[in-house]
């Protein structure tokens, strides 16, 4: 029988955004005979399973649950029957309820692997993110499973590490979104005689697409890129739009509407002068990092959580994402400034790095290892 008492058993349920990549740095930094994956069928039949993992060496167990709720708990029961020494669930927004409920009733004398859960997601009702029940009884939820025995729970902050505490979560530590561009990807292209914005990764209604594209009508020689997979109303929208049909007829306006790999990211990133992320949902935002990596300006919206690290890191400026005119106006300035607001990027982005990520989620924590 395989001895998995020193294995890390990462859980993981769904391949979207950047979730596998998340796991893949885990996996990487465990010695090959320690990585575990638990994991359902949707993810490892997914386009981001074999870009993200399709080379990483390690056993994978597929999930017979389909819910998020039974399938925690069955990943626990798993973990518990294979003798795993460690769960790591690093999309844990989705799996606090489940995992109170699956840990609750164990005896406080039993064997029980350690926890580590990564909360992406800590907003509360009153910030830019629509209000939800869940934001209601999550930081409950969650001061809960921290008191249980061998759990620690940690926030996922920005790449910069400029948000240290968040309201509701008091006691939870962060741990930095992990950057992985190199010195090499740092270098960009550059056009000639134009400029180019872009929009990356799933690109949805509330990332405010149209009014980036009105703006860019008021710059004759600024082009609009988007990369990533387009929603529904999205792509419908960029059929109907006169704004966006005549952008397109003139050249201006390109869309690569599909899932996008970490090289044709790079390029595609790389190809532009200023990164739009025209929304803020209270999360940190992965975009702005790897566009700082590279020292790419860029525009985002007047509050929260991506307003407060470009007033802090002076890597680019925030606007009213619903006032086209204002968000020409601050396009305008990230391109005139382009160098200072680069070099801004580029200073900051000295820290990035996946270090404190592994750290913060593989390292034991004696204090809660004593519990």
């Amino acid at each position: 029988m395989v001895d998995h008492s020193r294995a890390t058993a990462v859980v993981e349920l769904d391949p979207l955004g950047h979730r596998l990549l998340y796991v893949r740095l885990l996996l990487e930094a465990l010695p090959e005979e320690h990585r575990l994956l638990l994991t359902s069928r949707r993810v490892v039949g997914s386009p981001e399973f074999a870009a993200h993992l399709g080379d990483v060496s390690f056993p994978i167990v597929q999930l017979g649950a389909v819910d998020h709720g039974t399938a925690i708990a069955e990943a626990v029961a798993v973990a518990g029957a294979l003798g795993v020494g460690h769960i790591v669930v690093p999309d844990g927004d989705k799996a606090v309820l489940a995992l109170v409920r699956a840990l609750w009733g164990t005896s406080s004398r039993s064997p029980r692997p350690r926890v580590t859960v990564l909360l992406m997601r800590t907003a509360l009702p009153g910030g830019p993110e629509r209000p939800t029940l869940g934001m209601l009884v999550k930081p409950a939820a969650v001061a809960v499973l921290r008191r249980l025995r061998g759990v620690r729970v940690r926030f996922l902050t920005d790449a910069f590490g400029v948000v240290g505490r968040r309201p509701g979560f008091p006691g939870v530590a962060p741990v930095r979104d992990p950057i992985t561009a190199t010195e090499e990807t740092a270098v960009r292209t550059r056009g000639s005689g134009r400029s180019r914005v872009g929009v990356f990764g799933v690109i949805s209604a509330r990332k405010n697409v149209p009014e980036l594209v009105r703006a860019a009508s008021e710059i004759p020689a600024l082009d609009v890129v988007l990369v990533g997979r387009c929603e529904p109303d999205v792509r419908a929208w960029l059929r109907t739009d006169p704004d966006a049909e005549r952008l397109r007829t003139l050249g201006r306006l390109e869309v690569d509407d599909r899932f996008v790999d970490q090289s044709d990211f790079d390029a595609a990133l790389r190809s532009v002068d200023v990164v739009a992320v025209l929304h803020d949902n209270d999360a940190p935002s992965g975009i702005v990092a790897e566009a700082g990596a590279r020292g790419i300006p860029v525009l985002g919206p007047h509050r929260g959580w991506v307003s407060t690290v470009l007033q802090t890191t002076g890597a680019g400026l925030g606007v009213r994402a619903e006032d086209h005119a204002a968000v020409a106006e601050a396009l305008r300035k990230l391109l005139d400034g382009r160098e200072q607001y680069g070099a801004a990027a580029r200073a900051a982005a000295r820290d990035l790095g996946v270090d404190d990520f592994v750290r913060g989620m593989l390292e034991p924590d004696d204090a809660v290892d004593r519990r």
